[in-house]
């Protein structure tokens, strides 16, 4: 192994996958240096619920030994080598779906999900399963569930995002170099941000769901989080089984922007360091010659109103038979949003409904002039994970929804610091089924903003 040991945690995926095609790496020692940084650090993180070290091992031997017998002469798949962990919400044989809860069986499950086995087929190395909120839904678990929550790389005394939260503060901490999670109301996006990490919820229905636990299936989506957009395209391009292993991220083009300003100055409060990152990246499009228009959708309560019905009611139908059944054995805070569906009648999930229509189509409409929609993710950075009230007014300052709500593909990247020292960034909401055009203008924004050049991922110290 050339490679350093101490530039392995944060190597990107793009070049660790380089490495071990041309040798310069060996899978199985790539991966032994991750769980021994993922024993070393993670009693403090809590971003892992399990993870099989042998079978990891297993893999990864199996992988170098492939390559050794082809002798570097035969093509290998677009994750070939790389080690992964998913949130734990989706299925991998071998491996119990506990989705953070008591409710849920500790037997193994018998099939992987569907993503799963696109990421294995390309090569990829399952370190284990991630933490989460319970079902994707239940708040803050720090004091309320089997597992503790997940823990901010970046200062563990904050929290690492929503649902995927485990996915996020798996990659800030350089445990793993992809994690996938799971996008319902912008949990994604909201550890990605929170993490100073990039993550793609891609157009609803694109990635299938099959072998994933569902909160409201007209509105949930699986996708990769990574420390980079071009790590991120290359995950997404494996889950998608795109075969352009030639197909460049970066083009030299223009492109045209439309920047959502009313999210953050007038529907939510705004935190300077917020207002401050959509400015910077505006400036820095402007300064790339880029288009860029001021555009106005509806209120965000519009998205917001007709998102919760819409999920919380799914929701409701999903586990109401438990729900009637152990209601003891859920989580208070997963508890309170599922038991609140009984009171949704048809006729407001209905209402719902067309109020989507109607918000698609104006999103439809804002793309039809601009290649993205520039947003918040939250008008509020990250908060201290024990002060219940900062995790409420975060909670109420999410900016996701609307690309749940209209199936729209949106990236997170991260553009710098709030005054505590804690990620912000940005979303850009693409057109349906053009994440590869929504991926090359992150690239451009990542590049002219420089977020990890400027912001070296925090180094984590054991606990002692």
């Amino acid at each position: 192994m050339s490679a350093r040991q101490d530039e392995l945690a944060f190597m990107p995926l793009i070049v660790a996958r380089d490495a071990i095609a041309i040798g310069d790496l060996c899978p199985l020692n790539y991966v032994d240096y991750l769980l021994a940084r993922i024993g070393g650090l993670d009693q403090s993180i809590h971003s892992f619920v399990a993870c099989d070290a042998d079978r990891a091992r297993e893999r990864a031997r199996h992988l170098r030994d492939q390559r050794k017998r082809s002798n570097g002469h035969s093509s290998i798949g677009r994750l070939f080598g790389i080690p992964y962990a998913v949130k734990d919400i989706i299925d991998v044989r071998g491996y119990p779906t506990t989705a953070q809860s008591r409710i849920m069986p500790a037997v193994p499950a018998s099939t992987n999900a569907a993503v799963i086995e696109r990421l294995d087929a390309s090569g990829g190395v399952c370190l284990g399963k991630l933490t989460l909120y319970e079902f994707a839904v239940g708040g803050s678990p720090e004091f309320d569930l089997p597992w503790p929550a997940a823990r901010n790389p970046w200062n563990l005394n904050y929290m690492a995002g929503s649902s995927s939260s485990g996915s996020g503060a798996a990659l800030s901490a350089g445990l793993v170099p992809l994690t996938i999670g799971t996008d319902t109301g912008g949990s994604i996006r909201s550890p990605s941000m929170m993490n100073g990490v990039v993550g793609l919820k891609p157009t609803h229905g694109s990635i299938d769901m099959s072998g994933v636990f569902p909160l409201a299936p007209s509105m949930d989506t699986v996708g990769p989080m990574a420390r980079s957009v071009a790590d991120v395209f290359e995950a997404f391009a494996a889950m998608t089984n795109t075969e352009a292993t030639n197909e460049k991220l970066r083009f030299l083009e223009k492109f045209s922007l439309g920047v959502v300003r009313h999210f953050h100055e007038t529907d939510l409060t705004c935190d300077v360091s917020v207002s401050n990152a959509i400015e910077k990246c505006v400036d820095a499009a402007n300064s790339a010659g880029w288009n860029i228009n001021d555009v106005n959708l509806p209120p965000l309560r519009s998205f917001d109103s007709a998102g919760r019905v819409t999920m919380i009611s799914e929701a409701f139908t999903i586990h109401k038979p438990w729900l009637s059944e152990k209601l003891d054995l859920y989580g208070v805070n997963a508890a309170e949003f599922l038991m609140s569906g009984a009171f949704i009648s048809a006729e407001e999930y209905l209402r719902a409904q067309n109020v989507r229509r109607r918000l698609r189509q104006q999103v439809d409409e804002a793309l039809e002039q601009h290649d993205a929609l520039l947003t918040t993710v939250s008008t509020l950075p990250p908060c201290r994970i024990d002060d219940p009230n900062a995790m409420q007014r975060l909670a109420a300052a999410a900016t996701r929804i609307p690309a749940n709500v209209t199936g729209h593909p949106g990236v997170a990247i991260p553009t710098g610091l709030s005054s505590d020292g804690l990620p912000v960034g940005v979303q850009l909401i693409g057109r349906k089924h053009d994440e590869r055009k929504l991926l090359r203008m992150a690239a451009d924004m990542e590049e002219m903003l420089g977020f990890t050049s400027k912001y070296p991922y925090p180094n984590v110290k054991p606990l002692t």
